[in-house]
């Protein structure tokens, strides 16, 4: 800010370079030997008004005379506690103090640093200050204020310091704050801002010396987001007191000012489209104090949040979020935020689950979760996307009930549109924009989550858009056992034929890992996968033998692992390729560690084999520690989701803090497996080496690794071949003899689970022959639907031909009042014209009287001056009366003198100024009461004109002569008129029926078209 720019002590430094300033000959006082010889004179003068003349000539001093006048500060801080009761004196010293320790951006500022380092050294220095501020002068306050704020931009820990040692100065600070003046106030928010910008102690000082209160109160004055770079100041000084200080957090909320900060984020629907640059940095500084009030690792977060939700700020923070505000930066603060406020906050979550917003394709209601989902998936701003996904992330987050809640709507049975309807359905692979809106939650994320596979029509494949919905799912069967164990249970899509097992989301997304042998797949979609695999085989033994049903799964985590870095993918990928094995290993892991049924430890012993024999301990436990020490994983661990715009921050990044929380835990557990099997055993080795060719010559001989595997039978064989040909271990041939007793009990559950098909099949063919009944009613249903839609349309079409009737009435009738309204409109432009002349004369009458209260205005001030010149000529008067006693001649040579000689020619300016001032006084008042004269003139005037228009309307309107009457000469105009005031009811009221009729026609049309639509639903279902 520049507010001390013009005038004061900026304005003489930019005047000292020529040698003179406001007439004076300063060249004296610009060498350091003349300012020194000046200071003291100060000390050695005792007449005070010879002492302000002295101090005079040190506010036009050099640049190079600073260090001079810090040496010899002590004269100059002396002088000001002697005379602290003088205003000109304190007002000159404060402005040379400020001029000795300004810096400059283009020098060094060695000298200024030091002045302002020797004025803070000694404490009484400050303290004086601070007690000069309860002096009420303006030009005291306000030099004062903006010496402050030089020391503390020169240095600001000193001054705390000194500040902290004697609090009652801080009092006298704040009470700037409360000053009616601008200039004073603003200055005040400045140093204030400063002076809270780190410590915590100066923090709680002020906080609690009512700032909260009087800083809303500035805002509020300012007019909230409407305001200026005032109301920006003074949310950047709460900022500064609320952020990282659960205290004053505390207060901030316990005072109800939380709920003051929903006027600054009310934007009209008008500004939705465009803000102001003023307007949108109110709002994100805003946003900026939300964040810092539900900032992470606070103890006042949860009550921040609830008090948030309670007083409608979150509900604003939504309107922003999801809204139809045009900023994209402000969009994806808002989301960001929104999802700080959700956080582990079931209360919060619950309302935000309860909010509706109107669709902008369908223009019906839809939750504000729906809405978040496809700012989530379909927005083109990767920032706007990421942020939703934060939101999205924070409302899942150890909320199991909102977890289930998502995962059961991956597959809607009622729904045209639903994911599982055959690939041949119309509305399948050709969905319209509404269908896209029809969706459920669950199938937007699948329909995203295999956009690789199969496109969204009209979209196509966004990378950023994949990445997002994994995530989601990610997160929604996180820590959560039940939604794991629901979504192994939930088809994807039922059944093209009878008796085919549907697929679930678990094996839906192995058997994608599984093509990614044949078909090139991006290393990031096989990340997202297994982060996703990784997440839901953790603590899940369901899950856990779900994997080990198949074999091929098993084999294609081994594979991965082996392979070297680079033949995953092409050699560009070799980066991703490292974190893809990593995950793999981690997979491993997990399996042994949680694995947990009757098979566990056959298994867990046959993947220690696996892990020792073929992969290498030594090679798996590198596999983790690559993930561990890659920069992506390293930079996650140490920083948590911020809000960001940079394009560098914005790329997808492979894993968020939590996941490396997750990974780290997984990773302590699992990081010393197969060491208790790392050395065979003696006595072991020979035996399998002689059973090995018997295995292989018995074609039917079951060849299991694993006991736990247990797909169906007709497979089998070939399943086990498969595996025995890639887990070539001679531990495992061996225990192949003593899996049969196992392999009968799994025969045995196999065919239990078979019956239990079976009974499902049968009740699934009752549910086809009840929704085939169901179809038969329909069609009577339709019958009756086409009966009233044909009523319906026989109204329609009577009502058209009662409008078209109307319709030519109305324009008969328009016809003959035409001519009764051309001699209407002539009585129109008449009034027009007196209207327009009386609006001019208004309007100079307004701007003579604005003129006179400027003219009012600069009367007293120059009355002012004209006091303060009275009183110094009563003072020369008294002069030249002494003078008179010694000798007339003399008097009046002395007179001359004491008035335009020597030293005096500044008092003599200033009585010639005066007397010209006096006599500006003098015509500003004759030009005043000539205004005065003519302003009353122009009300006269404008009285006149005003009653000649009452005149007239009255004639218009009242007289009504009769028509017969040959005198009277406005007898035709007044029978036109009461013509056409009869017309024109007439034609209101047919205005109004017609328009009824209208609204009666929409709502009917409505009606038929809403017949028709569940007419059309009817039908296919």
């Amino acid at each position: 800010m520049s507010w001390f720019n013009v005038g004061g002590f900026l304005g003489n430094q930019g005047k000292t370079g020529s040698g003179q300033t406001g007439g004076k000959d300063t060249t004296g006082a610009n060498t350091p030997a003349a300012v020194e010889a000046i200071l003291d004179k100060v000390t050695q003068t005792t007449d005070v008004e010879e002492k302000k003349h002295i101090i005079t000539k040190l506010s036009t001093i050099n640049r190079n005379c600073h260090q001079v006048v810090g040496s010899k500060m002590s004269i100059l801080t002396t002088t000001l506690q002697d005379n602290k009761n003088d205003i000109e004196i304190v007002r000159d010293i404060i402005e040379i103090l400020s001029m000795v320790m300004t810096t400059s951006p283009k020098d060094d500022n060695i000298v200024e640093i030091h002045n302002t380092e020797l004025f803070i050294a000694d404490e009484k220095n400050f303290n004086l200050i601070c007690e000069l501020l309860s002096d009420n002068d303006y030009y005291v306050r306000y030099y004062i204020s903006r010496f402050l704020n030089v020391i503390i931009k020169n240095r600001s820990e000193s001054v705390q310091e000194v500040i902290l040692k004697c609090p009652m100065s801080m009092t006298n600070i704040m009470s700037l704050l409360t000053d009616n003046r601008e200039m004073i106030r603003n200055e005040a928010i400045l140093i204030i801002m400063d002076l809270t910008k780190s410590n915590q102690e100066i923090q709680k000082i002020v906080a609690f010396g009512n700032a909260f209160e009087i800083l809303l109160d500035i805002i509020s004055k300012e007019g909230h987001s409407d305001g200026g770079i005032i109301v920006g100041d003074s949310i950047s000084v709460l900022i500064n007191l609320l952020k990282g200080n659960s205290s004053n957090q505390n207060f901030f909320r316990e005072t109800g000012c939380i709920a003051r900060l929903s006027k600054l984020l009310e934007v009209h629907n008008k500004d939705m489209w465009i803000l102001t640059d003023q307007k949108f940095n109110i709002i994100m500084a805003t946003l900026d104090l939300i964040l810092v009030l539900v900032e992470k690792n606070s103890l006042s977060t949860s009550h921040n949040q609830l008090a948030l939700s309670r007083s409608g700020v979150m509900n604003l923070i939504i309107r922003l979020a999801l809204g139809k505000m045009s900023s994209v930066v402000i969009k994806s603060k808002s989301l960001y935020i929104l999802g700080e406020i959700l956080n582990q906050n079931s209360e919060n979550i619950n309302e935000f689950s309860a909010v509706s917003i109107k669709s902008d394709v369908t223009k019906q209601s839809q939750s504000a979760l729906l809405k978040l989902t496809m700012s989530m998936l379909y927005k083109k701003d990767l920032i706007e996307k990421s942020s939703a996904f934060h939101a999205f992330k924070c409302y899942l987050m150890n909320n199991e009930e909102e977890q289930l809640a998502l995962a059961s709507t991956i597959l809607d049975n009622g729904s045209e549109t639903s994911p599982s309807k055959p690939s041949n359905s119309p509305t399948n692979n050709n969905p319209t924009p509404e269908d896209i809106e029809n969706y459920s939650i669950g199938q937007h994320l699948i329909k995203n989550l295999f956009s690789f596979e199969q496109s969204i029509p009209g979209r196509g494949f966004e990378m950023s858009s994949f990445w997002f919905a994994s995530m989601v799912i990610l997160y929604m069967v996180k820590d959560s056992l039940h939604t794991k164990n629901h979504l192994l249970t939930t088809p994807l899509e039922i059944p093209k034929q009878p008796g085919q097992i549907p697929p679930n989301l678990f094996s839906k997304i192995m058997n994608t890992l599984l093509q990614s042998k044949t078909k090139e797949i991006d290393p990031m979609i096989k990340i997202s996968i297994l982060k996703i695999l990784a997440t839901w085989l953790n603590q899940s033994p369901n899950a856990i033998k779900q994997f080990f049903d198949s074999q091929l799964y098993l084999s294609y985590v081994i594979e991965s692992i082996i392979q070297p870095s680079g033949s995953l993918s092409g050699s560009s990928q070799t980066n991703l390729n490292v974190h893809i094995q990593g995950l793999c290993a981690l997979i491993l892991g997990i399996c042994i560690q949680y694995m947990d049924d009757e098979t566990a430890e056959a298994n867990k012993s046959n993947l220690n084999t696996i892990i020792n024999h073929r992969i290498g301990m030594n090679s798996f436990k590198d596999k983790l520690d690559a993930i561990r020490k890659s920069e992506t994983f390293i930079h996650s661990e140490q920083y948590e989701d911020e809000f960001s715009t940079s394009l560098e921050k914005l790329q997808i990044q492979l894993y968020d803090f939590e996941f490396t929380l997750f990974y780290k835990d997984i990773y302590d557990k699992i990081r010393n497996i197969g060491t208790n099997v790392n050395k065979p055993r003696p006595g072991v080795r020979k035996p399998q080496a002689t059973n090995e060719p018997q295995h292989q010559s018995s074609p039917n001989q079951s060849s299991s690794p694993n006991q736990s595997l247990s797909p169906q039978p007709q497979p089998r064989n070939t399943q086990n071949q498969h595996v025995s040909n890639n887990i070539n271990s001679p531990l495992q041939q061996q225990q192949i003899g003593t899996t049969s007793p196992q392999i009968n009990k799994e025969l045995e559950s196999i065919k239990l689970e078979n019956q239990q098909l079976k009974s499902e099949r049968q009740q699934l063919k009752d549910e086809i022959e009840s929704i085939k009944k169901q179809g038969g009613q329909s069609q009577s249903e339709t019958l009756s639907l086409k009966n009233n839609n044909q009523l319906l349309a026989q109204e329609i079409q009577q009502l058209k031909l009662e409008k078209q009737q109307f319709q030519n009435e109305l324009i008969n009738i328009r016809q003959m009042g035409g001519q009764a309204q051309n001699d209407l409109s002539t009585l129109h432009q008449q009034i027009q014209q007196l209207t327009q002349v009386n609006t001019e004369l208004q309007n100079e009458l307004n701007l003579l009287r604005d003129a006179n209260y400027k003219l009012e205005e600069l009367v007293l001030e120059k009355d002012d001056i004209i006091d303060d010149y009275k009183k110094k000529q009563e003072y020369y008067q008294q002069q030249s009366l002494s003078s008179f006693t010694h000798d007339e001649q003399s008097n009046s040579t002395k007179t001359a003198n004491d008035i335009f000689g020597g030293n005096s020619g500044s008092e003599s300016m200033d009585f010639f100024e005066m007397l010209r001032i006096k006599q500006e006084n003098t015509d500003y008042q004759t030009e005043i009461s000539n205004l005065n004269s003519k302003i009353t003139h122009l009300s006269n005037e404008n009285s006149q004109l005003a009653q000649q228009k009452e005149d007239l309307m009255k004639k218009v309107v009242n007289t009504s002569p009769p028509i017969s009457s040959p005198t009277s000469a406005r007898s035709p105009n007044s029978a036109l008129e009461l013509k056409l005031t009869r017309v024109e009811s007439e034609l209101a009221e047919l205005r109004i029926k017609y328009t009824a009729l209208e609204k009666e026609q929409d709502e009917l049309f409505n009606y038929s078209t809403k017949l028709e639509y569940e007419n059309e639903k009817l039908k296919s279902k």
